[in-house]
């Protein structure tokens, strides 16, 4: 196995909490590459900016009863060093604001998602 450590992974999420069960596979592929050392930024754009705002993970649970939601993942992955970002154009196409996304995402520009594949070693799209 190459070594992983010190790798960059961009990991683009384009799934909303309309789809839940293509809401989990990203952020656990991005945690695992985080314990693998490696720098990671989660990038929400279109439906997956969904995901971000205020009391919407919390209601997506993957396995009904787990007690295990949406939000769960979200905070191991920060807590993991997983970086997130919003894409603007995708908060103002579904008239989101910026008191509408949960703390700790930043909010980039769509320009910034072409700096940033040029930038990584791996780029993952969901």
């Amino acid at each position: 196995m190459a070594d992983s450590e010190g790798k960059r992974v961009l990991v683009v999420q384009t799934s909303g909490v309309d789809r839940p069960r293509r809401t989990y596979a990203p952020i656990f592929y991005a945690m695992t590459a985080a314990a693998m050392e490696m720098e990671v930024l989660l990038w929400f754009t279109m439906e997956g900016t969904s995901q971000l705002i205020h009391g919407e993970a919390e209601k997506i649970e993957l396995e009904p009863g787990s007690g295990v939601t949406l939000k769960t993942m979200i905070e191991r992955a920060m807590d993991a060093g997983v970086q997130f970002s919003v894409c603007q154009q995708s908060m103002a196409l579904f008239n989101v604001e910026p008191k509408d996304i949960i703390e700790n995402v930043k909010i980039l520009g769509a320009a910034s998602i072409i700096d940033l594949t040029l930038d990584y070693d791996v780029v993952m799209y969901f």
